[in-house]
């Protein structure tokens, strides 16, 4: 029955249609090895998958960006499945309209988890790394990628940080990869854990504060 409900969700969209639908971990495999595929909603409560399936699929076997939807509220999860390559996070109460907006976001290689899961994230990381991060990570950052990690720690897409800074969305993905590489994170989230723990209170951004 949810199934059926997610798939009307989606269906209700013009640039979404879905392509197979399974019950298994076998199906979820067997499915993932679609080189047509774009994107795959994986539910790691599925007996056989997990966060260790999430991690085959995303570096052996799946063509498609994954997302986890999963009744699983867990930020130890959420990093987990993050960390084994899934591009995004999402509850099962999810509606269908910010559903969509998920998928189309992980389409354009943005990651996505769900609103209030991700901010209890943030804090578990900020809690448990303060001993891993200093300020003295973020020293090496140039002017622009500060303000790019500021704006991304904002949750602003990179589109919305190449409207705010006047540079296109090729130039953005450049500087948070390299900015990340600097940082030592993998993603947005570890960014902005490391963001807060440096206390970046005295970047500015457009003649604001970046709070």
């Amino acid at each position: 029955m949810f199934a059926e409900g997610v798939t009307r969700a989606l269906e209700a969209s013009t640039n979404l249609t879905v392509v197979a639908r399974g019950r298994t971990a076998a199906d979820a495999f067997h499915i993932a090895k679609d080189a047509t595929l774009d994107i795959l909603l994986l539910e790691i409560e599925v007996p056989g998958v997990g966060i260790d399936g999430v991690r085959q699929m995303c570096h052996a076997k799946c063509h498609a960006k994954v997302i986890v939807l999963t009744a699983l509220d867990d930020e130890g999860l959420v990093v987990g499945a993050l960390r084994a390559g899934a591009q995004g996070y999402l509850l099962k109460d999810v509606t269908g309209a910010d559903l969509r907006r998920a998928i189309e976001s992980v389409h354009r290689g943005e990651p996505h988890v769900t609103l209030g899961l991700a901010s209890r994230t943030l804090r578990s990381m900020v809690e448990k790394r303060a001993n891993l991060f200093t300020s003295h990570d973020l020293v090496g950052l140039t002017a622009r990628e500060h303000q790019v990690l500021a704006y991304l720690s904002q949750g602003l897409t990179n589109q919305e940080i190449g409207l705010k800074l006047g540079i296109n969305v090729k130039t953005v993905k450049h500087y948070t990869v390299t900015l990340f590489a600097k940082m030592g994170v993998r993603n947005r989230v570890e960014a902005a854990a490391a963001m807060r723990i440096g206390d970046l209170s005295d970047v500015h951004v457009d003649g604001r504060v970046a709070q």
